[in-house]
């Protein structure tokens, strides 16, 4: 049976209660993985308990061997983490994204970042939740951030491998500027194509096997990315790490080689003792490139909840529609084409306050909220 497609208001009786019950089965679920959990961390007495923790829930050797090791460290090093599932607030997946950034860290450091990220921890998804770990973690330790991403950058490759039905895989790994580079220019070329029946996906895979196969002419200038550093890294006065317009954070050495090439681009950003990008004046008219770089900014992913598609290839959706709403910081947020679209088609409303938290009210009533990440938050 095809799904519903009418959004209409007879459709909705019932469903405020429906989402409940399965808000409250999702919190028994995430219940019952917290008890699971501590169950295993207590069965692991000794090395052979893998094996009869293994045999019990009919896994594999090393299906066991990994949950028995993830959940004693989450056990023993992160029981905040295991009272955070008990309670609801996350899942099992999300427990994931906060405890597995850690693995490099010492346990004191790794601790003090798990705490500080779960106290932000409601209403976000497991890949929000590892980034800020991940944020708190290389801020705290810039150095150590720095040394880790030289040597992953000496082991950068290019891989093939075979996939089914006549495809293959082709797998680069680069430094994070080098490749958010790569794909903006495969992008931006790819919009440039007709699509001829191709999907998008199909367009830029296209793109790419013509820049490395043929080197075309139309191959273009040299992409344009983001790059939020403090003034102090720039200057070299301290080596605060920068942060691409997607949320990863690079080294200020990597930041400052940026910042010395030819053609660079400054643009000043304004923000406030905890980091958070401030709006230029109330009542200053500003182009429309100034404020869509702003929103784009402040916040760098879409505003829907759990949602992590840039903001760089979001729409940038009126609150309220215009005229009536302004096209101003207080009215204006990122949505990606999908959750554009769902706004309209179930007549979702959205309201943007000063700081930039979006409140998205949905057609079975419920309302969820977020805030957009600060540009320079403070590790703890």
């Amino acid at each position: 049976m095809g799904r519903v497609g009418s959004c209409g208001g007879h459709r909705i009786a019932g469903m405020e209660a429906k989402v409940a019950r399965l808000i409250e089965y999702e919190r028994g679920i995430r219940r019952a993985q917290a008890e699971r959990l501590r169950l295993i961390a207590e069965l692991n007495v000794d090395d052979w308990a893998v094996i009869d923790i293994g045999m019990a829930l009919q896994l594999s050797p090393s299906n066991a061997s990994s949950l028995v090791q993830w959940a004693t460290r989450v056990a023993t090093l992160f029981p905040d983490v295991l009272e955070a599932m008990e309670a609801g607030v996350i899942s099992e997946w999300s427990a994931h994204g906060l405890v597995d950034p850690t693995e490099d860290y010492t346990p004191e450091l790794a601790q003090k970042a798990v705490a500080k990220t779960l106290e932000t921890a409601e209403g976000r998804c497991c890949q929000q939740l590892r980034r800020s770990v991940q944020r708190r973690l290389q801020r705290a330790d810039p150095a150590g951030h720095a040394r880790r991403c030289a040597g992953r950058r000496r082991g950068r490759k290019v891989e093939l491998y075979d996939e089914d039905d006549g495809m293959a895989v082709l797998k680069s790994e680069q430094p994070v500027e080098v490749a958010q580079a790569m794909y903006t220019k495969i992008d931006r070329l790819a919009r440039a194509e007709p699509k001829n029946g191709r999907s998008m996906d199909a367009v830029r895979a296209d793109v790419l096997a013509a820049l490395v196969l043929e080197e075309p002419k139309s191959a273009g200038s040299k992409a344009l990315i983001q790059v939020t550093v403090p003034i102090t890294a720039l200057l070299g006065v301290d080596d605060r790490p920068g942060q691409l317009d997607a949320g990863q954070l690079i080294p200020a050495e990597v930041v400052r080689d940026l910042m010395s090439q030819p053609g660079t681009v400054f643009h000043r950003l304004l923000t406030d003792g905890a980091g958070n990008l401030l709006e230029y004046s109330p009542g200053m008219y500003r182009p429309k490139a100034e404020v869509d770089r702003f929103i784009r900014t402040r916040h760098r992913t879409c505003v829907m909840p759990c949602c992590s598609h840039p903001s760089r290839s979001c729409d940038l959706d009126h609150a309220v529609a215009w005229p009536e709403g302004k096209t101003t910081g207080t009215n204006l947020g990122p949505l990606d084409r999908r959750h554009h679209r769902y706004k309209h088609a179930t007549k979702a409303k959205v309201t943007i306050a000063e700081d930039g938290t979006a409140s998205i009210q949905t057609r079975w009533g419920q309302t969820y909220s977020t805030k957009p990440d600060p540009l320079d938050e403070p590790p703890f």
